[in-house]
């Protein structure tokens, strides 16, 4: 009898580690994540991430399958076929040029293979999650930054050089703010999380009246998205205004895509998803004021990720998977 093969998928962020162990059939044995530490630089980072892996290979459930590889999401761009790290834009010590593919299976004695987390998220979601019967969607996870992955006739589409789906970098606003990446009007720079939270401290500095204060006490480094949320759920006319520019510049950045890929859905994932009830309708909304190519735009099929947060783990898990057979 063959002994049944699994593969462990990381997702290596730039707060948390996460791992899972799953098989074939996108069954998951187990899931486990600790703390990143990612201040501390490259080394410490491996070795946490090591450990990690090695703790998922001795659990019970696990350990009577073989493993097949190992796979790692990593929030940034990677070269796939070497399996380097050349740049992770979130991590402080920005992780340039590590061979993190190679020193890991120097660590486990098991190959391992390297993929940008939200592909991965697509991959995931592709395979095993919302978007498993449908050839053409675009994934995109709202965080700390926003990223992208694209589906085109049923495969994973990665571009001429691997880095299709950084649609966080389109240009939204000609005259926008600076972006991380050194662009300006990025959809990255005008919609991810952190500016749903510099919005709320700008009004409140302003003078605005707001439950936001409120809720964190007057400690407004403790603002987030969820914070946000809370208040605009709560009536706060000044969140509830946040969340609306944020449902817009979303739904022009998904307007973009619509006309240049024609997909069949819209997979959201990342924290910000957690906010869909006070975003998918602004959504909506903004696509049928700026799409008319398309004169069923508003039958376009907006999800969340089924996998949520483990969704760049089981991605991670099942590009190894694939790179196996």
């Amino acid at each position: 009898m063959t002994e049944e093969k699994y593969f462990i998928g990381v997702d290596l962020g730039g707060t948390n580690i996460k791992a899972v162990a799953m098989n074939r059939e996108g069954k998951i044995f187990h899931q486990q994540n600790i703390p990143t530490e990612s201040e501390k630089g490259p080394l410490p980072v491996i070795d946490k991430l090591v450990l990690l892996i090695e703790s998922v290979r001795r659990k019970k459930d696990v350990t009577r399958r073989s493993l097949g590889a190992i796979g790692v999401a990593v929030a940034g761009a990677v070269d796939m076929k070497q399996g380097i790290c050349r740049f992770l834009t979130n991590f402080p010590t920005k992780w340039k040029g590590i061979p993190l593919a190679s020193r890991i299976k120097e660590r486990t004695g098991c190959t391992s293979f390297l993929i940008n987390d939200v592909r991965a998220i697509t991959l995931a979601e592709k395979t095993f999650g919302a978007g498993r019967k449908v050839k053409n969607l675009v994934c995109i996870a709202l965080g700390t930054g926003i990223g992208g992955g694209i589906v085109i006739d049923g495969k994973l589409h990665f571009g001429s050089k691997g880095f299709a789906g950084e649609i966080g970098h389109q240009t939204i606003s000609m005259d926008g703010p600076k972006c991380g990446c050194g662009n300006y009007g990025c959809f990255e720079a005008l919609a991810s999380g952190s500016n749903i939270a510099s919005q709320a401290i700008r009004f409140i500095k302003q003078g605005r009246s707001t439950m936001i204060r409120d809720l964190v006490e007057g400690d407004l480094n403790r603002i987030t998205p969820e914070v946000v949320a809370k208040a605009a759920r709560q009536g706060d006319e000044v969140a509830r205004e946040i969340w609306e520019k944020e449902a817009c510049y979303v739904g022009i950045g998904i307007a973009n895509l619509v006309v240049s890929l024609d997909p069949e859905m819209v997979i959201i994932g990342g924290g910000i998803a957690k906010a869909a009830d006070l975003l998918f309708e602004g959504i909506k909304k903004e696509l049928s004021r700026r799409v008319y190519v398309d004169p069923d735009v508003s039958r376009l099929k907006i999800v969340k990720s089924e996998f949520g947060d483990i969704a760049g783990a089981v991605g991670a898990a099942t590009w190894a998977m694939m790179n196996v057979f």
